[in-house]
């Protein structure tokens, strides 16, 4: 078969020299081939262009390389009919819900309070600080990535409570609230961690008249998706509340520009998407193991909600 590679991650090289070792026996194409898309069978991508996708009308899977599809929706020449595959892997989630972690932490120890007063070569006043259990954390959309995070903290003492659009298919070791009683979930977070996709619905869902309803002395964070966030609310809101704190790790617009207001707010930390970054080998050997699949059986399941846009 042919496979055809494509991603702008700056380790991009490693990636398909990965790639060409897993699929030994299929030939892996990139750009830099100049193929003939045609008779191209399989796409590993992230953040393909349009102007590529519309070429290659004969493809049957597309693999994802992430956990978010919205890369791929956006696309004008995507078929609906063929299937995507996105990664799902537990060093992704590992390692996103020990930034979400890092975070609250930070929040919760006034760790920034003693770093700027190490600064100034001060021996700051000892701040209250509160126990886990003492804390309740709202994990905002509890897919395969925000489940796990959700458990996760739960396992340390964390109260944890759950939002998700439409009523859990199994059920949770902790309450999940869903849309019709959403500002009962904001009013009881201390930290809300939004791990939303990107879609329709979710556009903006965090404005001005949702931070209002959080907690006065707070934190919210953000690792799923920039456009859940409305980004001008925000930076209104915390004019009004001086005690609202963020972590950011995605953004409207990446990367996030130099002259963006995020940059020097001293209640918002910036991080550069990096909260749950990819694995090369595990990633690989998902897609190579459901590629074999495929070649036994000639079917595979879109990991896809198409109307619901994840």
């Amino acid at each position: 078969m042919n496979i055809f590679f494509y991603s702008p991650f700056p380790n991009e090289k490693i990636w398909i020299k990965t790639v060409k070792k897993k699929f030994k026996g299929q030939k892996v194409l990139t750009i830099k081939d100049n193929p003939n898309y045609e008779k191209i069978d399989i796409v590993i991508i992230f953040n393909l262009p349009n102007q590529i996708m519309k070429k290659l009308i004969n493809i049957k899977i597309i693999f994802s390389l992430g956990a978010g599809v919205d890369h791929i929706l956006k696309l004008k020449s995507y078929n609906r009919k063929v299937p995507i595959v996105r990664i799902k892997d537990t060093n992704m989630t590992s390692r996103m819900a020990n930034h979400a972690l890092s975070q609250i932490l930070n929040f919760q120890l006034c760790l920034n309070t003693y770093r700027n007063a190490e600064k100034k070569k001060e021996w700051n006043k000892t701040e209250f600080t509160f126990l886990n259990k003492d804390m309740t954390v709202g994990v905002l959309g509890l897919g395969y990535i925000g489940s796990f995070v959700a458990n996760y903290l739960q396992k340390i003492d964390y109260q944890v409570i759950g939002f998700k659009n439409s009523k859990p298919k199994s059920k949770m070791s902790f309450p999940v609230y869903t849309k019709k009683n959403l500002d009962n979930f904001i009013k009881k977070s201390n930290i809300i961690i939004s791990i939303l996709p990107s879609t329709n619905k979710t556009d903006n869902l965090i404005d001005l008249k949702f931070l209002k309803k959080m907690k006065k002395n707070s934190l919210l964070i953000n690792i799923g998706r920039g456009n859940v966030l409305n980004e001008d609310d925000l930076l209104k809101y915390l004019n009004i509340n001086k005690n609202f704190f963020v972590s950011l790790d995605v953004f409207k617009k990446e990367p996030l520009p130099k002259n963006h207001k995020f940059w020097s707010h001293p209640n918002i930390t910036v991080t550069p998407h990096v909260a749950a970054l990819t694995d090369i080998d595990s990633s690989i050997n998902l897609i190579y193991n459901r590629f074999l699949l495929y070649k036994k059986t000639k079917k595979i399941m879109s990991d896809v909600n198409l109307k619901k846009e994840y």
